[in-house]
């Protein structure tokens, strides 16, 4: 066998090969920058894999790479958020105990009137989202609005006529005399008398001179004016009913007379609803939960 002739043949061949210039590729700017793309889609996976598992909540990524959430892809959610809100304390408590997690906790706003069931809380080891949570939002009764409207400011006669007209069967009237009927009452309001009384005292001496001016008015009907008046109604649907003592006053220094309502000790009443509010809360919520004084902001 001729070894040589084989050699030499193929550094003949290499050295055509070698002498054969084959054509220039060109490739896509866009491919290059697919890859690349693709290459910082691969590393920012791979960063936050490591990130979870390790459990720092860290993460280095550049500037341009946005992180999406794909759980509306997925057949269920990964955990369960958002809130529900109720005026009534049942429908409130029902769903607080169906869906409370680890740490749930019920927090009471007193000054607000209102209260909230945080219900994944979790604990100091396991902290929770704190983002799934039940919302209680008692509304005014139709008759409370009504007063609280009336009693914020001075009003016309008629006005104050046509509130006593409308809840005829709320409310009772009063004078020093004693109890007074809605329509005699309605009555006084409607046809109330201003009158102003000037007096003039002038005195005069050798070496001095006095003058005094005294001027009063008052108000007056054909009917018993009532200064006090008893409303009684419930405030807010779940809680009991309760008389608010109201103290009528006519303002005399305009051209037509205004008629005040004052709640009495509106402050106390304030406390006693909140305080009823927290006792219904509790004794639905049953020891399902504890049953906070205060209010709950989730820190960032």
């Amino acid at each position: 066998m001729n070894t040589t002739n084989t050699t030499q043949a193929t550094e003949g061949e290499l050295a055509q090969f070698a002498s054969y210039s084959a054509p220039c590729t060109s490739v896509p700017d866009a491919f290059i920058e697919a890859l690349e793309e693709g290459q910082a889609i691969h590393a920012a996976n791979e960063a936050l894999e490591e990130a979870l598992i390790n459990d720092t909540g860290l993460i280095a990524l550049p500037s341009d790479v946005t992180v999406r959430d794909l759980e509306y892809a997925l057949p269920n959610r990964r955990r369960a958020r958002g809130t529900m809100a109720t005026p009534f304390v049942t429908p409130f408590a029902q769903y607080a105990t169906a869906y409370a997690g680890p740490g749930a906790c019920v927090f009471v706003n007193p000054e607000s009137m209102q209260a909230r069931a945080v219900l994944d809380l979790g604990t100091q080891e396991t902290p929770g989202h704190a983002d799934h949570s039940a919302q209680l939002a008692p509304v005014r009764t139709a008759a409370y609005d009504a007063l609280r409207n009336i009693t914020s400011g001075a009003s016309s006669q008629q006005t104050i006529a046509e509130f006593f007209e409308d809840w005829a069967g709320q409310v009772q009237f009063f004078n020093a005399d004693g109890e007074i009927t809605p329509k005699q009452a309605i009555a006084a309001v409607r046809r109330i008398t201003i009158e102003a009384l000037s007096k003039v005292e002038s005195e005069e001496q050798q070496l001095s001179a006095n003058r005094s001016a005294f001027e009063s008015v008052t108000a007056s009907s054909k009917e018993p004016i009532p200064t006090t008046v008893y409303f009684m109604c419930k405030p807010y649907a779940d809680l009991n009913d309760r008389v608010f003592v109201l103290r009528l006053a006519i303002l005399t220094g305009e051209k037509a007379p205004r008629i005040t309502l004052r709640i009495q000790k509106l402050e106390e009443h304030t406390e006693e609803m909140a305080t009823e509010l927290c006792d219904l809360v509790s004794n639905a919520i049953a020891g399902a939960m504890p049953v906070l004084v205060g209010s709950y902001s989730k820190g960032a």
